[in-house]
């Protein structure tokens, strides 16, 4: 191959994004897109295991949290149902209907870090149950989590 070539790949994979200049050396271990299927952890200890075929996503969600004792159920999951884009670090909607009537959407971005590693930066909707109009102004809450793909899982 001619300098030339090494040169033309050289300057391609530096400013692809995918590696710096003091990472190109390392190349061969980089994740080169993210893979939604799999198991991730967010930062309070919420499991989530997808699915994702074509741009359909499956799975289960299992909550560390409630706003409520009892809100997501007795086993705290819940089935998701979502969408996810194209392209090496593509966009992500899921959604669940928890036991007891309330439902929780999130959606964001698959990430790759400069180790390689993969993250899921959502933004989440929870929308409990109101009683009635009146109680309609606090059923509604927003945040934002990030899941981190959990490699040890079985």
């Amino acid at each position: 191959m001619s300098s030339l070539m090494w040169y033309l790949l050289f300057a391609t994979l530096i400013t692809s994004g995918m590696v710096s200049a003091n990472e190109s050396s390392t190349l061969h271990m980089k994740v080169s897109f993210c893979n939604i299927t799999g198991v991730w952890r967010n930062e309070l200890g919420s499991t989530i295991r997808l699915k994702a075929e074509g741009s359909e996503v499956r799975g289960v969600y299992q909550t560390a949290v409630e706003s409520t004792h009892g809100a997501a159920g007795l086993h705290r999951t819940a089935h998701i149902i979502g969408i996810a884009g194209n392209g090496t670090q593509p966009t992500i909607s899921f959604s669940v209907l928890w036991e007891k009537g309330s439902c929780s959407a999130w959606v964001g971005q698959c990430f790759i870090l400069r180790d390689g590693a993969q993250v899921l930066k959502t933004f989440w909707m929870l929308r409990s149950v109101a009683d009635n109009l009146a109680g309609d102004w606090g059923s509604t809450r927003l945040g934002e989590d990030l899941f981190f793909q959990d490699l040890n899982f079985k």
